[in-house]
């Protein structure tokens, strides 16, 4: 029995031994990290690798380029975009050798495949230990998964998505989430927002002849509300106003006192007060100009109009904002008569003129002086063929360049130029080398061999009027800024007719220098005939203009079809992307069909505002159906186009010619609206930058101009006697 006993324990003995034999033959026993496997292998947990699963697996993430990642299956053969060493501890689906197969997991062959996941997003070095990445220099996050801002911005601005900097336009790429950019706070700029701007000012060589330049007016109105008229319309109280700088940078006034009953409490004079103390100098002292209105009979509304020009403040600026909610929920401009259920309404807008940047209409007409004259147009020249001897039917404002002599106008057509930008089309014409912006039409007679007749000569417009900036010849400063004006030539009475009406100043006596611009002008049509602009001899039913409806003092604008460059059908032309400018104004506008034997053809416009300013669109897409889309009292509003400031001029007029795309290219029973619209695209050449930081007279360093020698102040907008 005790030779059996010691048998046995000998047998137990070589078992452990087996035993603890098999567990050593897995490395390390897996570190604690896996499973010791067949084959004395270990199967790690997840996150770890290696052969004895002691090294840790980096963050995966989308890879910002592609690499092949070499011969994994140790083959030495040629590298291959299949599937191999699947089931593996990092690749547990399988990996390719080359770069990312372009096919799903259903073997669909796909042609816009890249970016795969990988360890530290192909941006950085796995530190096997620790398992966290270490990020090549520009990159950051836990996989290496972010462009970082360069020097964190220098503590002058924010770092954002790419995404959230491209704003309105939804970029929804690869990078989206991954690509990061300073945003940089007012005042700064750079990539890494380390520079600091200077002071903007007017270039002093640009006002120094008979050029003014166009600062920033802009006007509000304060009132008890639309359809009310005095006393119960009166409100008073206090507001404040909200002012952009040249850099974007908000302020706020202190309160301002109004009364639409007693003129005397608040008006310019606290208004100017109020801008010109707001921190930082931001407005200089004695450089706000006020004006106010009111209307002075008792039956009409009481509110209150301003007009502040911003001459210490050139370039663009953003609309004012006028804040009438000084105590939070509470409005603090209220209506005077007690129990009375008006309701304060503010509106901001400009009346043709805005700030900007670069003159885009530089190109003084030499030896060209105009005035401005003008036929009433009343409804019975809507109707009529010849316009009671106008011989037009749309887009005359009934005002036209009067005053001009027979070499006056001659200059003034080889000034103007080419219209369309494109003499491909060989429309240019006589020995000035000119397009006339417009074209006959109705009555046509084509004879075989020799040039076509008309039966009457009545005219219309192009698709590319012309553009001028008439300034005065006699201006009091240089800001009295010249207003844009679209032109066509009538050749029937020899006339530079104006689509859109003066309104301030429409004294026939007052002499105009023409400005004339390089950049090209556009209305946008659906050309269904496929000939790059309006032709003539096509039904206009194959070109139908694109129009659109607004409400007076807003800046969104329903169009009567899709203009988007991403979703609009190829016909359209041009099509309308963000940042393109446009032209939107008041004139004749067909409501009804382009047959002009019809009668009631236009609506008269009403002529509120100078209309003639350039529009940049800052928004356009396309919104889903609303109740009013397809009502009878509605208006088409699915398409949209928001604007960078307020239409000073109502558009809500609509036409039902719809059925046969006369208008607008609907061809539902929609309402749409009819006011054209014109795209301005600038030209490389004849554009003046008039205003920059330093007036293009000095050297920005650190925020200070140093200026050139001759200039001087603070924003070397200022000739001293050292450059004359």
């Amino acid at each position: 029995s005790f030779l059996a006993e010691c048998a046995t324990m000998r047998s137990v003995a070589v078992f452990l031994a087996l035993v603890a034999g098999a567990n050593a033959e897995c490395p390390n026993a897996c570190s604690g990290n896996g499973v010791c496997s067949a084959y004395d292998m270990c199967t790690c947990y997840r996150n770890f690798q290696g052969a004895d699963c002691s090294e840790r697996t980096c963050p995966f993430g989308i890879a910002h380029v592609d690499s092949p990642k070499g011969d994994l299956d140790m083959s030495a053969d040629s590298l291959t975009t299949g599937t191999v060493i699947s089931g593996s501890a990092v690749y547990p689906f399988g990996t390719e050798e080359l770069f990312p197969s372009m096919m799903d997991s259903d073997k669909n062959v796909l042609d816009n495949t890249a970016h795969y996941y990988m360890e530290c997003s192909n941006k950085g070095l796995c530190d096997r230990k620790e398992g966290q990445c270490e990020c090549f220099d520009g990159y950051d996050g836990s996989a290496c998964q972010r462009a970082s801002c360069p020097e964190g911005c220098s503590g002058h601005g924010t770092c954002e998505h790419i995404e959230t900097l491209a704003g309105d336009v939804g970029y929804s790429l690869w990078d989206t989430g991954m690509t990061m950019g300073c945003k940089c706070d007012p005042g700064y700029s750079g990539a890494d927002c380390s520079g600091k701007d200077c002071k903007y000012g007017v270039d002093p060589l640009y006002i120094d002849d008979d050029a003014t330049a166009r600062i920033s007016e802009q006007y509000y109105t304060i009132s008890g509300g639309s359809g009310s008229t005095f006393p119960a319309d009166a409100v008073a109280g206090t507001y404040a106003i909200k002012f952009y700088d040249v850099f974007g940078e908000d302020y706020v006034t202190e309160p301002i006192t109004l009364s639409t009953v007693d003129t005397t409490a608040g008006g310019c004079d606290s208004i100017v007060s109020a801008l010109e103390g707001l921190p930082n100098t931001v407005i200089p002292a004695g450089s706000v100009y006020c004006s106010q209105s009111q209307s002075a009979t008792a039956s009409e509304s009481s509110g209150q109009k301003y007009s502040l020009t911003f001459t210490g403040n050139p370039g663009y600026l953003k609309p004012l904002t006028i804040d009438t909610y000084l105590d939070g929920y509470r409005e603090t401009v209220a209506p005077v008569t007690a129990g009375s259920t008006v309701a304060t309404t503010v509106v901001s807008f400009n009346e043709g003129i805005s700030g900007e940047f670069v003159d885009y209409f530089a190109s003084k007409c030499t030896g060209v002086v105009a005035s401005i004259s003008s036929d009433s147009i009343g409804a019975s020249d809507a109707s009529a063929v010849t316009g009671d001897g106008l011989y037009s039917y749309e887009m005359n404002s009934g005002y036209y360049l009067g005053s001009l002599t027979a070499d006056e106008s001659a200059l003034l057509k080889k000034c103007l130029g080419d219209s369309d930008g494109n003499d491909s089309y060989g429309n240019n014409v006589e020995v000035y080398d000119w397009d006339y912006g417009s074209y006959k039409i109705g009555g046509q007679v084509p004879v075989s061999g020799t040039a076509a007749t008309y039966s009457y000569n009545l005219e219309t417009p192009s698709s590319h009027p012309h553009a001028i900036k008439l300034v005065s010849a006699t201006a009091a400063d240089d800001y009295v800024g010249g207003l844009y004006y679209l032109t066509w030539y009538q050749s029937t009475l020899d006339r530079f007719v104006l689509i859109n009406a003066p309104v301030k100043d429409t004294d026939s006596t007052v002499s105009y220098y023409v400005y004339a611009t390089d950049g090209v002008v556009e209305r946008v049509i659906v050309d269904d005939a496929g000939k790059g602009q309006i032709t003539k001899g096509y039904a206009v039913t194959t070109q139908p203009p694109v129009a659109a409806w607004f409400e007076q003092y807003s800046n969104v604008m329903y169009t009567s079809y899709d203009v988007a460059c991403e979703t609009a059908d190829s016909a359209v032309e041009p099509c309308l992307d963000k940042g393109d400018m446009l032209f939107v104004v008041d004139t004749v506008y067909l409501n009804d069909a382009q047959n002009v034997s019809a009668a009631s053809l236009t609506t008269l416009p009403s002529y509120t505002a100078d209309s003639g300013n350039l529009y940049t669109i800052k928004k356009i897409y396309k919104h889903d159906p609303t109740k009013l889309t397809f009502s009878n009292t509605g208006h088409e509003d699915r398409f949209r186009i928001v604007l960078d400031q307020n239409i000073p001029f109502s558009g809500t007029t609509t036409s039902t010619a719809t059925t046969t795309g006369l208008i607008g290219k609907q061809t539902g029973t929609n309402h749409v609206g009819i006011v054209n619209l014109f795209k301005f695209t600038p030209a490389t050449t004849g554009n003046y930058e008039f205003v920059s930081q330093c007036s293009n007279r000095g050297s920005c360093i650190e925020g200070t101009c140093e200026c050139y020698k001759g200039y001087n102040k603070d924003d070397c907008s200022q000739i001293n006697a050292h450059a004359v």
